[in-house]
């Protein structure tokens, strides 16, 4: 008896080892599946770091294909001073005018730089210049970033002009008047809306380009030519302190800040020109990069500063994403190149 009761003792003893081992190694499997999912969120967290875009890295430089003092350079100074205010980098802007916007828009084109230089350009270099001269560059060659501004384009004189209405200068066909218009470079949308206005009215005109727009608007002033083409916001001043009459608008509608101004659809001349206004970037550039430089640029735009310069500079914001902005550039590219191409000037 003594033995049978030591080996069922045994036995017993034997059972609850088993047992005590089995817990063990599930204990054990459950906690190697919380370090297993702990590794888990590990990854995934180290993934959300990793997808971090590290942009900027140093100063962000907007290249204006324009001089100093007019609208394209304004709004690109507004917009520096909105994105340095949010970012841990300078934005500066530098001006690299010449050739309508080509020599800069090509520089840019053919150095593919990275997203730490930003060109900022009109419609004309994409719509009109490619159909007047051979260009070293295409849309192809960028990436759109987002839209800016739309600006109408008007007819200025010098206020001691004898003209006050459209009419009146186009009276100057009958006085055998010789009459030379400024603009902000040749090919431009400011040049081809004169060239147009002269061409229907039956009237010889001297075209003369200068270097943007403020020099051109100097040259009006100084009595160098007799009209300039040119967005309002540059001119206003001068309209308002006496110096410059407005005779009318190159658009379909009535500019709302110029109600009294007419368009020149109605005196009878069929001529729609207006300048819209965009950021690009190298087309090298990584989606993940143009991505958060829109997000950045984006944040300016909304800004109080930035608002408040579109309403000072008489600027009208142009609501555009990179993918409509290329989309509308071929589109109006086709458009002015049959303009063009009426007005006998296409050196296609």
């Amino acid at each position: 008896m003594r033995k049978s009761n030591v080996l069922g003792l045994l036995a017993v003893l034997s059972f609850l080892f088993l047992l005590a081992a089995c817990g063990s190694s599930s204990s054990d499997n459950a906690s190697g599946g919380d370090e297993s999912g702990n590794a888990g969120s590990d990854s995934e967290e180290g993934s959300e770091q990793e997808a971090e875009v590290d942009y900027p890295t140093k100063p962000i430089e907007i290249v204006v294909p324009w001089a100093a003092g007019g609208s394209s350079d304004q709004t690109a100074r507004a917009l520096a001073e909105a994105m340095s205010s949010n970012i841990d980098q300078n934005v500066t802007v530098t001006n690299r005018e010449g050739a309508g916007g080509t020599i800069a828009t090509a520089e840019v084109a053919q150095s593919q730089p990275d997203a730490h230089t930003i060109l900022l350009d009109a419609v004309g270099v994409f719509t009109t210049q490619p159909h007047l001269k051979n260009v070293q560059y295409s849309i192809d060659d960028f990436k759109a970033i987002t839209g800016l501004t739309y600006e109408p384009i008007v007819l200025a004189v010098n206020a001691d002009s004898p003209w006050d209405s459209i009419e009146d200068l186009a009276a100057a066909k009958e006085e055998g008047t010789q009459i030379s218009y400024g603009h902000s470079g040749a090919g431009g949308l400011p040049d081809l809306a004169q060239a147009g206005f002269f061409d229907q009215a039956g009237i010889e005109a001297e075209s003369i380009a200068y270097e943007g727009q403020n020099p051109a608007v100097s040259a009006l002033l100084g009595g160098h030519v007799d009209t300039i083409a040119a967005h309002p916001g540059s001119i206003m001043q001068h309209v308002e302190s006496g110096d410059i009459k407005i005779l009318g608008v190159f658009s379909p509608e009535r500019y709302e800040e110029l109600p009294d101004v007419p368009t020149f659809e109605e005196k009878g001349y069929s001529i729609d020109m207006s300048v819209w206004k965009f950021l690009l970037v190298s087309e090298e550039t990584p989606d993940d990069v143009k991505n958060k430089l829109t997000e950045i640029v984006e944040e300016a735009m909304a800004s109080d500063s930035y608002q408040q310069f579109l309403e000072d500079a008489n600027l009208t914001p142009m609501d555009l994403s990179g993918e409509e902005v290329v989309e509308r550039l071929k589109d109006n590219k086709t458009q002015h190149g049959e303009i063009i191409e009426n007005m006998g000037l296409s050196a296609e």
